[in-house]
């Protein structure tokens, strides 16, 4: 009898053993022909990080899932693009566009814009006067405010877009030296002009790992919420990207300009992928300074 059971013991172990040799080998093969699906990033290269870490964490829980970052369009299996609209099926995050200067900007002493940012002041500054428009009281103050504005021009020119639209003109209507290249350029080179003055995305005004905003750049204070005026903490909200997402995450509306962030590809993996990255990989969004994609978060005219 005590034979029997030990070799019964010997049989079931060998099962066993075999059962997860199996296994193992499947999984192996499954793995070695697991397909590495590129994203292109080369519209959006601000989106970066977030994508690489919503890759990393989808990994996590779904083993089978390979993808990496590029910045080409050849042969790649989905693509993030920026876009103008305020909603969008393929959106797994939001940005806001902040007015900033160079810190060196003699505009920053202005008594005017000591007092904020709203909607008049805004159109001021970064809008070219059309010969329809009033020649009011103050016109000729209004020609004594100093800096210059800088703005992206060419087809990746999608952030010059959307401050337009926020504004209510055409693109072509945003003041500015024309900066042809990515937001980063831009970034540089408000850096480089001591009277430079722009619009630019949030994540890359603030420094990524102290939040506060890059050495060299000013955050304009700016009316966030559309009332007309800029209160205190409004001037709070703007002194870090993480003050700064916490109070746009929390008001219904805001006149900043926003726009979308959104994966295209028709590859069901991907959108799988896609799916998850606009649902629970929105756990991770606020800390890249992005905002939620499934916040009706719009333009305040």
């Amino acid at each position: 009898m005590r034979n029997n059971e030990i070799q019964k013991t010997r049989e079931t172990r060998r099962v066993v053993s075999k059962l997860l040799l199996a296994g193992m080998m499947c999984y192996s093969f499954v793995m070695a022909h697991a397909q590495t699906f590129q994203i292109n990033v080369n519209d959006a290269q601000f989106t970066r990080q977030f994508v690489e870490r919503l890759i990393a964490e989808y990994g996590k829980i779904n083993p089978q899932f390979s993808a990496t970052v590029v910045k080409t369009r050849e042969q790649a299996d989905a693509t993030v693009s920026i876009s103008e609209q305020t909603a969008s099926v393929n959106s797994i995050g939001r940005f806001a566009i902040v007015p900033i200067a160079n810190s060196e900007n003699e505009i920053l002493r202005n008594k005017k814009l000591a007092k904020g940012l709203d909607n008049k002041l805004k159109h001021q500054i970064f809008v070219e006067r059309d010969i329809t428009d009033d020649i009011d009281d103050d016109f000729e103050e209004k020609k004594k405010l100093p800096g210059t504005v800088y703005s992206l021009t060419g087809r990746q020119s999608i952030t010059t877009a959307i401050v337009a639209k926020e504004l209510s003109v055409t693109p072509n209507r945003v003041k500015g030296k024309k900066i042809v290249g990515s937001e980063e350029s831009l970034i540089s080179a408000v850096k480089s002009h001591s009277d430079a003055i722009a619009f630019n995305v949030a994540s890359l005004v603030y420094d990524a790992n102290t939040h506060k905003p890059v050495v060299g750049l000013t955050v304009l204070p700016t009316d966030l919420d559309g009332n007309g005026k800029v209160d205190e903490a409004e001037r709070s909200a703007i002194a870090s990207l993480d003050n700064l997402t916490a109070y746009l995450e929390k008001i219904p509306r805001t006149s900043l300009p926003t726009g979308s962030i959104n994966i295209n590809t028709d590859n069901s993996e991907l959108l799988k992928f896609a799916a998850w990255a606009s649902t629970e990989g929105q756990n991770f969004i606020a800390q890249y300074g992005f905002l939620k994609a499934d916040k009706p978060l719009t333009a305040q005219k």
